[in-house]
């Protein structure tokens, strides 16, 4: 088994499911991932 870490791509924080959101830039296909408070910042205002 292997630690699936992955963490915020805007503050670093380390990601658990709780705090998780992901987001797909349909522009590029690409799957991005945040905390819930940097998603709010990035993705909630628009």
């Amino acid at each position: 088994m292997y630690n699936n870490y992955l963490s915020c791509e805007v503050c670093g924080t380390e990601l658990t499911r709780a705090n998780q959101k992901q987001y797909i830039d349909l522009k590029t296909g690409f799957m991005h991932s945040y905390c819930a408070k940097c998603y709010e910042e990035k993705i909630g205002k628009k």
